[in-house]
């Protein structure tokens, strides 16, 4: 990416981006994440008090992106002059492209630098990549030394992210780590069936486990197939039982 061309497309690059539907209304709160989504909670009404950085752990599927991106909306809500950075990752490493010579990795930096909370999803993504944990290390490090709030997420534990550098374990492992307990059959039932009622669908524990056996456990997926079982249960006028779910699918 040519350095014109960075410029030119810099407030492109970190506009806040979240997801709308993604608040602490809808978020289906389980013995599992209590305790993170309580502190998420917490954050978004005090952005840049307390324990400093905040590092939400958990699998897949588990409610780290929706707890960040709920924080972010919230925080955007209540404190409109706060400027807020929510990324991927994936994002950053795209970002911190090899191409780049150092006046632009320099420019691309110094926009992480000036917001007031930084919110990094899929931590565990830029392990192995030592050139951008390096910028992640001293956008950290500028972040925290202006009081400025950063979260963190990752399916994994600082310590046990392997090609993840000990300088960086060492920050992240400095505030307060919150884990979504390993539940994920409680939590991804508590979530299908909150997606169910979205669509004024009700759907019972058997149904529920019937779909969690049967399907792929990605929410996005798990969210097609309850409006697949929707439309065959109004088209049909029955009730969703496993039976139903299955002529559903088939039929589709």
């Amino acid at each position: 990416m040519k350095l014109h061309n960075l410029l030119k497309n810099k407030q492109l690059i970190f506009e806040f981006h979240t997801t709308h539907k993604y608040t602490f209304k809808n978020f289906v709160v389980c013995d599992e994440n209590e305790m993170a989504y309580n502190i998420s909670l917490q954050i978004s009404q005090n952005p840049l008090k307390g324990i400093n950085p905040i590092y939400i752990c958990g699998g897949s599927g588990t409610g780290k992106t929706h707890l960040l991106q709920a924080i972010g909306n919230s925080i955007k809500k209540s404190f409109p002059f706060l400027s807020l950075l929510y990324v991927s990752s994936s994002d950053i490493l795209k970002q911190y492209d090899n191409t780049l010579s150092y006046e632009e990795i320099i420019i691309i930096s110094k926009e992480y630098k000036n917001v007031d909370v930084l919110l990094i999803d899929d931590i565990h993504l830029i392990n192995n990549a030592d050139s951008v944990q390096e910028q992640v290390f001293y956008i950290y490090n500028e972040l925290i030394s202006k009081g400025k709030r950063v979260i963190v997420a990752g399916r994994m534990l600082p310590e046990y992210i392997i090609g993840l550098n000990d300088y960086l374990k060492s920050r992240f492992l400095s505030g307060m780590i919150t884990v979504i307990k390993p539940g994920q059959d409680t939590i991804k039932k508590s979530i299908l069936k909150k997606m169910a009622l979205d669509e004024n669908l009700i759907i019972s524990d058997i149904s529920a486990d019937y779909i969690l056996n049967h399907f792929n456990r990605d929410i996005n997926e798990l969210h097609r197939v309850i409006k697949k079982i929707n439309h065959y249960s109004l088209g049909n006028r029955r009730k969703v039982t496993p039976e139903l779910i299955k002529e559903a699918i088939e039929s589709l």
